[in-house]
């Protein structure tokens, strides 16, 4: 067990998950607090 915390592979797999949840919170847009009721294509066909 100690052999694979201390891995190469453990710390990119953290280091990414780490990037990518400061890359959700940074880019987050504010309007989609909530989640939309309609599908995607139900939104595009009604532009």
């Amino acid at each position: 067990m100690r052999a694979f915390l201390c891995s190469s592979f453990t710390w990119s797999l953290m280091g990414g998950f780490a990037l990518g949840a400061i890359g959700v919170a940074a880019f987050h847009p504010s309007s989609a607090a909530t989640a939309p009721t309609q599908s995607p294509t139900a939104i595009h066909r009604s532009l």
